[in-house]
């Protein structure tokens, strides 16, 4: 899937420094050591490399660069991710970020946009396999994973305190969607649903919009910026604390509560979801809850809506993705993952639906 393994390294070794030629002053870095991490996503490419100068130095880069053929959100700008972490870089937020390059809209490099940034020393769990079923974060003590959970939680609250008005981030409103928050978030989704499904029946995804409709909260506290992408599997943990932020394409103005029933919906997902136990050392959700309150200095409010919702959010990513990979001959022509997959399974579970239907 990802367009990385149809590159030449060597190719793109030499594209990059090139570029870098173009940005550098003085004599450039070369490129080299070109290649996609195990984990590259849908939603953008990424390459990874290192750069050495002249003098021997060398050091370790992340380059996104925007899809070529794979389009996995409704109407994606590329450049939000980078326009959002820049606006935060420059603003001084207290935000953990990888420390920013330049962004190259240019088509003669790559044949796209991308931009870079410095890689940043630390571990990022896996989502394929996910890190309750294997690797280092099941593997650390009840203490690690405690100070991990509420790590994570710490830097959620960094990202809410952001002044968004203060660093410019209106434009992360759609005005044309209504209200920013919930209002904008519904109608962006409900577009996005009928986008992927192409005419599709996706009776747990329908269903689970209906109970969504009768059940919106109101929202009449102050939106804060939305990181949108909010799990553990999107922060770079060092010594199980939060050494950076990553993946924020998915940005946008809500409540905080938006935010935090992601991060708790992929905590269900990658644990209840799969029918295994959660990491022993990760808050519960009563405690995440009451501590969130804390750290808002308000009551958190309609958190199950929330929660249903990014349910329903990644139900609709999950079914967009099945076409993407049916398309990449990944998955066969009649492949029902668009419809029954882990997000509707736990949604199913979650509100008391049918279950969703295996076909073949």
């Amino acid at each position: 899937m990802p367009d990385i393994n149809q590159r030449d390294p060597g190719e793109v070794a030499s594209v990059l420094t090139r570029w870098l030629a173009t940005t550098s002053p003085g004599a450039p870095p070369e490129v080299f050591d070109v290649q996609a991490p195990a984990s590259n996503g849908f939603s953008n490419e990424t390459i990874l490399c290192r750069t050495r100068t002249p003098d021997g130095a060398e050091q370790r880069l992340v380059v996104r660069v925007a899809p070529t053929k794979h389009f996995l959100f409704l109407n994606a700008e590329f450049s939000t991710q980078y326009r959002v972490m820049r606006s935060l870089t420059d603003g001084g937020s207290s935000v953990p970020l990888p420390r920013l390059g330049r962004y190259e809209e240019d088509p003669q490099f790559l044949g796209v946009p991308f931009f870079t940034m410095d890689h940043v020393e630390g571990q990022v769990p896996p989502d394929n396999i996910p890190y309750t079923l294997e690797g280092w974060v099941l593997e650390a003590t009840p203490e690690q994973q405690e100070r991990m959970w509420w790590s994570g939680i710490d830097a959620l609250a960094a990202v809410h305190r952001t002044d968004w008005r203060a660093l410019g981030l209106d434009w992360l409103s759609d005005t044309d969607r209504g209200r920013p928050g919930i209002e904008q978030q519904m109608s962006y989704y409900r577009d996005f649903l009928d986008w992927a499904a192409q005419g599709l029946e996706v009776p747990v995804i329908e269903s689970t919009w209906d109970w969504l409709v009768a059940h919106q909260p109101a929202e009449e506290n102050e939106v804060v910026l939305s990181w949108g992408d909010s799990r553990i599997g999107n922060i770079i943990w060092d010594d199980f604390r939060c050494a950076a932020v990553l993946d924020w394409e998915m940005a946008s103005l809500a409540q905080p509560e938006m935010d935090l029933g992601w991060f708790l919906y992929f905590d269900r997902q990658f644990s209840e979801g799969l029918s295994v136990p959660r990491p022993a050392g990760f808050g519960s959700r009563e405690e995440t809850i009451e501590r969130y309150a804390e750290l808002l200095g308000r009551p958190v409010r309609d958190v199950w809506f929330y929660e249903v919702f990014s349910g329903f959010r990644f139900a609709v990513i999950m079914l967009r993705l099945s076409d993407l990979l049916v398309g990449s001959d990944i998955l066969p022509e009649d492949s029902d993952m668009g419809t029954n997959n882990i997000a509707t399974q736990l949604l199913a579970k979650m509100l008391d639906l049918p279950a969703p239907a295996a076909t073949g």
